[in-house]
């Protein structure tokens, strides 16, 4: 019988596998002898993220990954080219077959030494697609991890992942030889899980509101003879990036643009006609001029007794945009006080090395194009050092300037000012949240609209830095809360019995 994991569970087997993994005695041995290393598989549907929760794993854990798709790989670029050499064996000499270094591997020693990071996770993706000839190769792998005659080097991690061949007719069933020399992860797609990172991250109102009323939507899968018909979380993110550019440049949203990223006709009109509905339904609710503060009070007055009648549609898209509108001015904050942390970080850093400034930002500059090349880097991350290092030079400039000599006290004041501003800004916010609060309770009540507003908040990846509370609330949250465990639970009890029944 198969138990299935959310992908944000599966994240987490990953990190206490590492930890397991890579935890050594007293001596310097692994706990856990390497042979008794099972990779992992992560087997489940394309596009729910399979690759993207290793990377975080690996970033939680703070060591290193590479990452390779199998299917890229022919036999001799995994094992590496035969070469003939000449070998003794009791006084005569015999020509040998050796491999020159796998290509996996080499990759491997190359990000070590440039990165710094002497352990990590190795992931291979489509590991189930491979051609034929690399078959033999991939069991050699998953028991002994070693591509032909070199080892994966000690402190990796294997993490592969695969779609079972229902979803990809490339794909083969892997046989009893292979699973038992992994350990399986199934992973189905989940839209709970998938919201409370979405919403942080920025996805378009329309789409989060849209599958809160049809989550059934969130991923469906045919893929038959007739028909090759699919949509994925993937699809769904992807969607929101381009709609919101679209936007922006006032470019025309078409039917057929729904399509190109929600490959199932049926999924793909019933959105466009909701999205058409929610362009509507944000003039006629006036939302932009509410969360600007550019209604007057009759205004504010008029539209609270249109919300009161609307129907739940509409009172779930407002409730949304609303969130979407916090969202941004949570993650901007947030953005404000990362940045000022590793300002003083890095400044910290300057100070206790005796480098000019000219030798330090070049040693950093080092450090993040190495970063970059080998995936260390992501962009939200980088847009933080490099800020960081602008701001540095800026500040160094000045004192310099300013009394010819570096002085950490000014540079120190300098930042303590900018810290009592991000407080300021902090401040605003959590009177706009709590004024928004005071509208949604008055509009709808304590019911679902006013629970979803304030869970909406707490999910954000921002809000500790808020310090928000509405202590009054709680019981409200609590009891929403429990009731979508309770759903959960539910659906997983039915999922079991349903599995029972087949076996």
């Amino acid at each position: 019988m198969e138990i299935y994991m959310n992908i944000q569970e599966a994240r987490e087997e990953i990190i206490r596998s590492v930890k397991a993994y890579t935890a050594r005695d007293a001596q310097g041995c692994f706990r856990v002898p390497q042979e008794r290393q099972r990779p992992l598989l992560l087997m489940g549907p394309p596009g729910i993220g399979k690759t993207a929760i290793a990377w975080q794993a690996a970033e939680i854990c703070g060591v290193g990954m590479v990452s390779y798709a199998m299917t890229h790989h022919t036999r001799q670029s995994a094992v590496g080219l035969p070469e003939l050499v000449r070998r003794e064996f009791d006084g005569k000499e015999y020509t040998a077959t050796e491999y020159t270094l796998s290509e996996i591997v080499a990759s491997l020693y190359s990000y070590m030494k440039e990165s710094g990071h002497r352990e990590g996770i190795l992931f291979l993706d489509e590991i189930n697609c491979v051609s034929e000839t690399l078959l033999p190769t991939m069991l050699q792998l998953l028991q002994f991890k070693t591509f032909g005659t070199h080892r994966i080097p000690e402190g990796w991690v294997i993490v592969a992942a695969g779609n079972p061949p229902e979803f990809n007719r490339a794909a083969r069933e892997l046989d009893m030889a292979a699973l038992d020399r992994v350990r399986t992860l199934e992973i189905e797609a989940d839209f709970g899980v998938w919201k409370d990172y979405a919403l942080p991250g920025g996805v378009y109102p329309a789409i989060l509101s849209y599958l809160e009323m049809k989550p059934e939507q969130f991923y469906r899968v045919t893929l038959t003879r007739e028909k090759s018909e699919f949509v994925t979380a993937r699809g769904w993110e992807d969607l929101s990036s381009v709609l919101k550019e679209y936007e922006r440049q006032g470019l025309a949203v078409t039917h057929s643009f729904m399509e190109e990223f929600l490959r199932s006709r049926e999924t793909a009109a019933d959105f466009d006609a909701y999205y058409r509905l929610y362009l509507r339904c944000m003039g006629a609710y006036r939302i932009p001029e509410l969360l600007d503060g550019r209604l007057t009070p009759e205004e504010t007055s008029a539209l609270k007794e249109e919300l009161k009648a609307a129907g739940t549609d509409v009172r779930c898209m407002f409730i949304q945009h609303l969130l979407a509108a916090a969202s941004q001015r949570m993650t901007a904050l947030g953005e404000k006080t990362r940045r000022l942390r590793r300002l003083r970080e890095v400044l910290g850093r300057y100070e206790s090395t005796g480098l000019t400034p000219e030798e330090f930002l070049w040693q950093r500059e080092h450090e993040r194009k190495v970063k970059k090349e080998y995936g260390l880097l992501k962009e939200p991350e980088e847009r933080v050092e490099l800020w960081a290092d602008l701001r540095l030079r800026e500040i160094l400039d000045r004192t310099d300037r300013e009394t010819d000599m570096v002085r950490a006290a000014d540079r120190r004041s300098m930042l303590t000012k900018e810290g009592e501003t991000i407080e300021e800004e902090r401040s605003a916010l959590c009177a706009y949240l709590d004024q928004t609060t005071d509208f949604v309770a008055e509009v709808f009540g304590e019911e679902t609209e006013l629970a979803d507003w304030l869970l909406g908040l707490r999910r954000h990846g921002d809000f500790a830095y808020l310090r928000f509370d509405r202590p009054e609330y709680a019981e409200l949250q609590d009891t929403k809360s429990m009731e979508q465990r309770l759903v959960k639970q539910i659906k997983e009890t039915e999922e079991l019995y349903e599995t029972a029944d087949r076996v």
